[in-house]
């Protein structure tokens, strides 16, 4: 099975979508960090819990210093520590990359990781039948309608706009 390690983003979205579910039952081993873990609110590590307890999600130690990674990969200064910890573990242990942090998704891709953001997941959420269409739909909606960055990204809007239609014939 495929390795998908994952941002706090993609959770934090998949939480306000109400599309958690749908995520863990994707043929996925879904893992993030203990620093990324860190970056969650407390409301949200409740609810996430439950995918813990079914092994569904994993939370992994990210050893040693990660701001070498900065300076030896010469990567952005906006990223993160939560940031350096996810690109770490796909650039030590392969996996897809799950991202909605441009600067993350741009530096993964610049050092050829596999990065896909929240439209990829829920592409692959509608493909493996886990949400209709118009389930998948309204959820997204809901992330698109309640994110600042997303109404103002004309390229993701664009990108958004064509899942829509290509689910829909």
């Amino acid at each position: 099975m495929k390795v998908a390690i994952t941002d706090a983003c993609i959770f934090i979205d998949l939480l306000e979508s109400e599309a958690c579910t749908a995520f863990f039952q994707l043929p996925l081993d879904i893992v993030t960090t203990r620093q990324v873990w860190g970056e969650l609110e407390s409301e949200q590590k409740a609810v996430l819990q439950q995918w813990i307890k079914t092994k569904d999600l994993s939370i992994i130690e990210v050893q040693g210093t990660l701001e070498i990674l900065r300076t030896n990969y010469k990567l952005s200064v906006r990223l993160s520590i939560a940031d350096l910890s996810v690109w770490s573990v796909c650039q030590k242990e392969g996996g897809v990359l799950l991202t909605s942090d441009g600067t993350l998704r741009k530096m993964a891709r610049e050092n050829n990781i596999d990065t896909h953001g929240l439209l990829w997941v829920f592409d692959q959420i509608v493909k493996n039948k886990l949400l209709t269409v118009i389930e998948a739909t309204e959820k997204l909606q809901s992330v698109f309608n309640q994110n600042e960055y997303y109404k103002a990204d004309v390229k993701l809007f664009d990108a958004y706009e064509e899942m829509i239609t290509k689910w829909q014939n």
